[in-house]
């Protein structure tokens, strides 16, 4: 089987019609066209596309650095924002949410290869490992947390509709994630706008040791992973 394989991926042997290959040519430039407008508007407060726009800007220049990426819209968003120019740069959690090996691929990464990693954490998916900010402290690793802080899990607006509490998909809104790297010894910054932003994450990279940046984002500014909303249940209506 792999033989025919081999002999169908010879140049010639696969074609495609002009008109499909037109039509998607076609349907990546608008897309690319819309992401440029998304990309080049300013928002106050910060959202995720000019804080990813900022991250890659920085990346840009530094090639050498690895990617990880995990969360909801800081991974959906990312992944179409930020692009890799070397091969096998990038670990991502994959889809549906899963969450949780954001810091353990970060430090992988470097303990394999010595090279600067960037881990984009949104802020619910670094609350599942966020402790490993010791162990990337312990042994000085050159490693930059960014976390895109809306407040909670997809948006950080949510209203509980049953309870006086905050809504279990809400974080807390105002909380200083650049602190907890301090109390290890690491280097902490908050940004909220994209040069700000900017500014840390260069220095942060050049300074070759841990960081975290704590990025304020518009708390309303978020989506359902997927869009997938209009599949959950609409509730069961019981007739005695």
């Amino acid at each position: 089987m792999i033989d025919a394989l081999l002999e169908r991926t010879k140049p010639g042997q696969i074609t495609a019609p002009a008109a499909w290959r037109e039509q998607l040519a076609a349907r990546s430039a608008q897309n690319t066209a819309k992401m440029s407008e998304r990309l080049k508007a300013e928002h106050h407060p910060m959202r995720f596309d000019g804080a990813l726009r900022a991250v890659r800007d920085v990346l840009h220049e530094r090639p050498d650095a690895y990617v990880v990426n995990e969360g909801a819209n800081a991974l959906d968003i990312a992944r179409n924002v930020i692009g890799m120019s070397v091969p096998r740069h990038r670990l991502d959690s994959g889809t549906w949410g899963v969450m949780g090996i954001g810091m353990g691929y970060a430090i992988a990464a470097t303990v394999e290869s010595g090279a600067p990693v960037v881990a984009i954490e949104g802020d619910s998916a670094f609350g599942f490992s966020g402790m490993e900010l010791e162990t990337i402290c312990r042994y000085q690793l050159p490693i930059v947390v960014v976390i895109l802080n809306n407040g909670g899990v997809y948006r950080g607006d949510d209203v509980n509709k049953v309870s006086t509490d905050p809504s279990p998909t809400t974080l807390m809104l105002h909380a200083h994630h650049d602190r907890l790297i301090e109390a290890f010894g690491g280097k902490g910054y908050q940004a909220t706008t994209p040069a700000e932003l900017t500014t840390a994450l260069t220095e942060a990279l050049a300074s070759g040791g841990p960081a975290l940046i704590d990025c304020v984002i518009d708390p309303t500014d978020g989506t359902e992973s997927g869009h997938l909303t209009h599949l959950n249940p609409a509730g069961i209506t019981v007739v005695a």
